[in-house]
């Protein structure tokens, strides 16, 4: 994956699939509430300059899981954005498991 080139550059910067699926990985484990990413753990795909993501989590019983999944996709584009030249496209959240907390 190239990433896009400006007139100041002398090179091209490449991420590895690796790179980006940790940073979507560690995107959605900094937000309150999700408990792990599971199963199939995070999948991503370049279309065109764009990053489509399929993310696969474990969440807390106490939470609402609408509130829970439109915070993890606004802090893993974000997260990409800041830290790549790529976009964020389509990102998938699928709540797999729920957490219940002994009390």
């Amino acid at each position: 994956m190239n990433a896009k080139r400006d007139e100041f550059s002398s090179g091209d910067v490449t991420y590895g699939h690796h790179v980006l699926r940790s940073i979507i990985r560690l995107a959605a484990q900094e937000i309150s509430g999700v408990e792990a990413v599971c199963g199939r753990g995070v999948r991503c795909y370049i279309v065109g300059d764009k990053i489509d993501a399929d993310v696969y989590l474990e969440v807390n019983s106490e939470v609402q899981c609408s509130d829970i999944a439109f915070k993890v996709q606004d802090n893993i584009k974000k997260s990409v954005e800041t830290m790549t030249d790529y976009k964020m496209g389509i990102i998938n959240i699928n709540i797999i498991s729920v957490k219940f907390s002994k009390h």
